[in-house]
C-alpha cells in the first residue's frame, strides 16, 4: 500500500508540474506576441514616414524645376567646384557651414559628381542647384528618424545633408554609382513601372557603415530628373531591434523579395564588399531558414503576429508584418529561455506540491490498516483528475470521496480535499498573476504611446504628433465645416543665440517660449516642428480669425526680456505666419508652404512681427 500511495503522488507531482508549466509557456508566449506587435506597429510608421518624407521632397523638386525662376545654372560655380581628381563636388563651405542671402546658416551638405559625368549641361546645372535646395530645405528636419536625407542623379552624381559624413567630400572620384544595384534600381530600363524602392543591406564604402536605403524615381515628361532617398543606419535600426533583450533572443528584419535588412547578431560576418545581401546566399544559415518558412506562412501587413515553434532552430519564431516596405520584423526566442522561465512560474508550484504530497503521504502512513483498497481507488481516482489540471472537478462533498468516516480513511480523504482545494486556489491564483501582468503591460504601452508624441526637450507635442493632428484638421475643415487657423513660429537669430550663450541655454530658451505660447494661446495645441521652429494648430469656435490673439502672442515672446546680444532687437523674438483653414482645405503639404511662405514674409519684413495669409494669397 505505501509503494502504491508513494507512486500516486509521483503521478499527481508529474503531472501538475506539466500543466503548471505549459501554462506558464503559454502566458509567456502571448505576451511576447503582444510586445513584437508593438514593437511592428512603431517600426511600421517610422517605414512610413521615409516614404511620406520623399513624397514630399519629389513635389517640391517638381514644382522648382518646373519653375524657371527658381534657379539658374549661371550660379553654378557659387555651389559646385570642380577639383584636381576631374571630379566636381559641391564646394567645402556648404558642409561646414556658411550664411545664405536671407541671413540662414546652413551646413551638413555635401554633393558629388563622378569624373565619369556626362557634359555639365545647363539643364544639368540647374538640376543639381535644385538638388541642393530641396534636400537643404528637408535634410534638416528628418535627422531624428533618419541618417541622412540625398538624392541621386541618373549622371552619377549625389547630393546630400548628413551632418556627421563628409560623403560628398569622401567619395572616390571613380565611384560609378549606376554600377551599383541602389541607383540601378531606379533607373528605368531597370524600374519601368517607376515603384518606389526599399534597398536590401548594403555597405556604404565611402562612409563605411551597413545601410538600407528608401528611394523614390521622380520622372517629368518621360525624362528620370532625381531620386529623392533617405538611409536608414543598420547599426540604429539593430539598436532598436535588440535592445534590452535577454542574451540568446536575436531579432532579424527581412523583406519578402529575398533580402536580408537587418540582423542583430549576423552582421559582423557579411562581407564589406557584397553589396545587397540576398538571405539564399548566406545557404543554410537560421535567416535562410526562417525566411523559407516565412515566405510560406508570413504574417500578412495587419499588424497581428504569428509565433510558431520551429524543431530545427530549437526556438519559438515569432513574426510580424511591417507596412510600407513590405518587411518581416522576426524575433527567435530560444527554447531553453522559454523553458527556464516557465519553470520558475512551475517550480514554485512543484514546491508547494511537495509539502502538500509530503504530508499527504505522512497521512497514509499512519491510517493504511484493515481493509482499505477500495476508499484508495476512489482517491486515486480523483488525484487523476486533479493531475490532469481538472481541479474543480474533484467531488467533495458528493460522497465519492469518504470523508464522513471516523476513521484513517476518512482523514485521508478530508486531507486530499483540502490538498486539491488549495491546488485549485494557486490554479487561481496564477491566472491572477497572468492578468495582473497584462494589465501592467498595457499601462506601459499607454505611457509609451503618450511618450511617443512628446518632445523630450520642450514638453511640446513633437513632430508626429502635428502631422496627424493637421490630418485630422484637414478632415475637420472638409468634413465637419471646422475652422482651424495653422500657424508657425521661428525663434528670429537662434543660431547667433546657440552660438553665443550656449546649447543649455538655447534649450532653456526653447522651454521658456513654448511655456509663453501655451498661455498666451490656450485654445491651441503646441507643437515643436523641427529645430527652432514651433506650430501651432487653434480651432476658431467662433468662426473668427485669431489675428489679435497670435499677435498679443509675438509680443509677450518678446515682453519675456530674455537678453539676446546678437539680435538688433536687444532680446529674444519671434516671426510667425499662418493663415486660417477653412471651407475645402488643400493639401496638408500645400497648406505647409503656405505658411512656409508667410513666416518667410514676416523674417523678410524685418522679424519680430506676424504675418497672416489671406486665402487670394494662400
Amino acid at each position: 500500500m505505501i509503494a502504491f500511495a508513494s507512486c500516486a503522488v509521483a503521478i499527481i507531482a508529474i503531472f501538475s508540474f506539466h500543466v503548471a508549466k505549459r501554462e506558464a509557456e503559454r502566458a509567456l508566449l502571448g505576451e511576447w506576441q503582444m510586445q513584437i506587435e508593438q514593437r511592428g506597429r512603431y517600426e511600421s510608421q517610422r517605414l512610413l514616414r521615409a516614404e511620406e518624407l520623399t513624397n514630399r521632397f519629389s513635389a517640391r523638386f517638381l514644382a522648382s524645376y518646373t519653375d524657371p525662376d527658381a534657379a539658374s545654372a549661371a550660379d553654378f560655380d557659387r555651389y559646385f567646384s570642380a577639383f584636381p581628381d576631374g571630379t566636381i563636388r559641391l564646394r567645402p563651405e556648404f558642409y561646414s557651414g556658411y550664411r545664405d542671402g536671407a541671413g540662414v546658416q546652413r551646413s551638413g551638405a555635401t554633393g558629388f559628381v563622378a569624373r565619369n559625368q556626362p557634359p555639365l549641361t545647363p539643364e544639368l546645372q540647374r538640376r543639381l542647384i535644385l538638388a541642393y535646395e530641396t534636400v537643404a530645405e528637408f535634410g534638416p528636419g528628418a535627422s531624428t528618424d533618419f541618417a541622412n536625407v540625398h538624392a541621386t542623379l541618373p549622371e552619377n552624381a549625389l547630393i546630400m545633408h548628413w551632418p556627421n559624413e563628409p560623403w560628398g567630400l569622401k567619395a572616390s572620384s571613380d565611384l560609378d554609382m549606376t554600377a551599383k544595384s541602389v541607383v540601378q534600381a531606379t533607373l528605368q530600363s531597370n524600374n519601368p513601372s517607376r515603384r518606389p524602392v526599399w534597398t536590401g543591406l548594403y555597405f556604404d564604402a565611402t562612409a563605411a557603415n551597413w545601410t538600407i536605403t528608401f528611394e523614390r524615381p521622380l520622372d517629368w515628361q518621360g525624362r528620370h530628373l532625381i531620386n529623392p532617398s533617405v538611409d536608414v543606419s543598420v547599426t540604429d535600426l539593430i539598436d532598436d531591434v535588440s535592445s534590452n533583450q535577454p542574451d540568446g533572443i536575436y531579432e532579424l528584419l527581412l523583406s519578402r523579395n529575398g533580402m536580408l535588412v537587418a540582423h542583430s547578431t549576423g552582421i559582423q560576418d557579411l562581407p564589406e564588399n557584397a553589396g545587397q545581401i540576398e538571405i539564399e546566399e548566406l545557404g543554410s544559415s537560421p535567416a535562410a531558414d526562417i525566411y523559407r518558412d516565412l515566405s510560406h506562412l508570413g504574417p500578412a501587413n495587419d499588424g497581428k503576429a504569428t509565433v510558431r515553434f520551429d524543431a530545427d532552430l530549437d526556438a519559438y519564431v515569432a513574426g510580424v508584418g511591417l507596412k510600407g516596405p513590405d518587411w518581416w520584423l522576426v524575433t527567435v526566442y530560444p527554447q531553453d529561455l522559454v523553458e527556464a522561465r516557465a519553470l520558475r512560474f512551475a517550480g514554485r508550484i512543484l514546491g508547494i506540491i511537495a509539502l502538500l504530497f509530503a504530508a499527504f503521504i505522512a497521512t497514509i502512513i499512519l491510517v493504511l490498516r484493515g481493509s482499505v483498497a477500495a476508499p484508495i481507488r476512489k482517491i486515486t481516482l480523483a488525484t487523476q483528475r486533479l493531475a490532469s489540471g481538472d481541479g474543480r472537478s474533484v467531488p467533495i462533498s458528493d460522497g465519492t470521496l469518504p470523508i464522513d468516516r471516523h476513521d484513517d480513511i476518512g482523514t485521508l480523504a478530508r486531507s486530499f480535499g483540502l490538498m486539491a482545494s488549495r491546488v485549485e486556489d494557486m490554479r487561481s491564483h496564477l491566472e491572477d498573476a497572468v492578468s495582473e501582468r497584462t494589465i501592467e503591460l498595457e499601462r506601459a504601452n499607454q505611457l509609451l504611446a503618450e511618450q511617443s508624441v512628446r518632445d523630450a526637450l520642450t514638453g511640446a507635442l513633437n513632430r508626429r504628433a502635428f502631422d496627424v493632428a493637421l490630418k485630422k484638421a484637414i478632415h475637420d475643415v472638409n468634413v465637419n465645416e471646422a475652422k482651424i487657423a495653422l500657424v508657425l513660429f521661428d525663434v528670429d537669430f537662434f543660431k547667433l543665440y546657440n552660438d553665443h550663450y550656449g546649447h543649455v541655454a538655447g534649450d532653456k530658451t526653447l522651454r521658456q517660449i513654448v511655456m509663453q505660447l501655451e498661455a498666451s494661446l490656450p485654445t491651441a495645441s503646441i507643437y515643436r516642428y523641427g529645430g527652432e521652429e514651433i506650430a501651432a494648430i487653434i480651432p476658431c469656435r467662433d468662426g473668427s480669425e485669431p489675428k489679435g490673439a497670435i499677435n498679443k502672442a509675438v509680443k509677450e515672446v518678446e515682453d519675456l526680456s530674455i537678453i539676446h546680444s546678437k539680435s538688433p532687437y536687444g532680446h529674444v523674438t519671434v516671426s510667425g505666419g499662418g493663415m486660417l483653414l477653412s471651407g475645402e482645405a488643400p493639401e496638408s503639404g500645400e497648406i505647409l508652404e503656405s505658411v512656409d511662405r508667410a513666416l518667410y514674409s514676416a523674417k523678410k519684413g524685418g522679424r519680430n512681427r506676424f504675418v497672416w495669409l489671406v486665402p487670394e494669397q494662400a
